[in-house]
């Protein structure tokens, strides 16, 4: 398992550079945005780190599927996967490098975002606003942390089953966003059944009840259907897929 060699072979890549770029861009400004504009809009002049932290979460929930499905299935995408293999032998560990590598990324992201948040905080309220509240951080590694591991587990997986990058951001951005609407307009008309429906899919609430450790046995089925059965099938298609 050399999941230093799946990095260094994605970063090397005028893709991969394209969309960091633009990445640290969205962040940078998302961070500016939620920090810098809160003491405007709040009655006391507050900037707080968890509403940052939500700001930011809007474009990561595009960012991270699109760089987790790329670092697992791009290689099948653009037939390279073929001279990855010659290379390095055993489907397995080329797979556990991947995901590997998919983690280190996302966690080097979520890092970042935290820390510009923080800042991007700080600068509003103390400097601009007339005060800055960091002490939410608990909030920030319990809700918003929990939303986006969901989303990363969910992207690793659509990735590693259907080893297309177009059709595993096809997933991995549609199948939430459906998940999202269904669970709104379950609420908004009452609809019980599909209530109960949504909340087997929804692996966002389930990661955040986990994250609160408010979760109970039900909380496990989202976490099962959309990450761990996904990813056992997957696995099974990449030990045996064809290269053609």
């Amino acid at each position: 398992m050399r999941p230093d060699i799946d990095l260094r072979a994605f970063l090397d890549t005028r893709g991969a550079a394209i969309l960091l770029t633009l990445t640290l861009l969205a962040v940078l400004g998302f961070a500016a945005l939620g920090g810098l504009l809160q003491p405007a809009l709040t009655p006391d002049g507050s900037s707080d780190l968890e509403s940052t932290v939500f700001v930011l979460t809007l474009p990561l929930m595009l960012i991270i599927p699109a760089l987790t499905v790329w670092i697992t299935a791009g290689e099948w995408s653009d037939r390279s996967i073929q001279t990855t293999l010659l290379q390095r032998p055993g489907r397995l560990g080329v797979l556990s490098s991947k995901a590997v590598t998919a983690l280190v990324v996302f966690a080097v992201l979520v890092a970042l975002t935290i820390a510009l948040a923080a800042a991007s905080t700080w600068i509003g309220g103390e400097l601009i606003g007339q005060r800055a509240i960091l002490s939410s951080i608990e909030g920030v590694m319990t809700t918003q942390l929990a939303t986006l591991s969901a989303t990363f587990l969910f992207s690793l997986a659509m990735g590693v089953l259907l080893q297309s990058t177009v059709l595993g951001l096809v997933a991995a951005i549609g199948v939430p966003f459906m998940v999202g609407t269904a669970a709104n307009l379950a609420a908004a008309f009452g609809a019980e059944t599909l209530s109960d429906v949504v909340r087997a899919v929804d692996l966002t609430s389930a990661a955040v009840a986990l994250a609160e450790g408010t979760a109970g046995a039900f909380e496990l089925l989202p976490l099962g259907l959309l990450v761990v059965l996904p990813l056992a099938v997957g696995a099974r298609r990449w030990l045996h897929r064809e290269i053609g």
